[in-house]
């Protein structure tokens, strides 16, 4: 054994060893050759060998570089697609994204807005229509087929839990403060009233919702 520990450089583990043809002697006791002194030798001349020439400047000159400064401010927020537009709330708000569940109706109790209740994973959610309550409309051509709705999205705040159907979700995406612009005068007074701010995402405008007032808008609509 202390003949081969001299001799390291020729990877034994990878001619005679585990990863090798397995002959070596050794491996019938010490199963791996990781335990061997000559393979635990070889990785300790493996750490203290030599820099390569130019590597100190190199990375000198990298720590040198000016540091990316990361922007402040910036909203996590989860995307959807409703009614042919797209809009987000921040994640903080956002709880689940389900499987479409029919909706139930409550006698003399339903409107344009509130739908009903949907049983999600077993939990009663009060269903609203954010198209109605954004009044998002879509001048459909008479060919074309109806909404399809792939998603129920359950949003909560303060104790507060609503679910309503979105045609996609798009993900989570940040998106900075000083990137919101104004909202534009063609949304409905609805949706405008509702809306933060518009920001794009993969060239496409996103109404960021401002839950301030989303979620009072949702609770009126239960009387409504």
């Amino acid at each position: 054994m202390d003949k081969s520990i001299k001799k390291v450089s020729g990877y034994c583990w990878k001619e005679k060893g585990i990863y090798g043809d397995g002959s070596c002697r050794e491996l019938a006791h010490l199963i791996h050759c990781r335990r061997c002194p000559v393979y635990a030798t070889a990785g300790r001349q493996h750490l203290d060998r030599d820099l390569p020439s130019g590597y100190l400047e190199q990375r000198a000159s990298v720590m040198a570089l000016p540091k990316e400064m990361a922007r402040l401010g910036t909203l996590s927020v989860m995307v959807f697609r409703v009614s042919g537009e797209c809009f987000a709330v921040k994640t903080i708000f956002f709880q689940e994204a389900a499987e479409p569940s029919p909706v139930h109706t409550l006698p003399l109790k339903i409107n344009r807005v509130f739908r009903g209740i949907a049983n999600i994973n077993g939990e009663l959610l009060l269903c609203l229509s954010l198209a109605d309550l954004l009044e998002l409309t879509r001048e459909a051509e008479q060919h074309e087929p109806p909404v399809v709705y792939e998603r129920m999205l359950v949003v909560g705040r303060e104790g507060q839990r609503f679910v309503f159907p979105v045609e996609q979700i798009l993900g989570v995406h940040r998106v900075a403060s000083e990137d919101l612009g104004e909202v534009p005068a063609t949304l409905s007074r609805s949706a405008r009233s509702l809306t933060r701010g518009i920001f794009l995402q993969g060239g496409r405008p996103v109404g960021l919702l401002d839950e301030e007032r989303l979620f009072p808008a949702m609770t009126r609509s239960l009387n409504a």
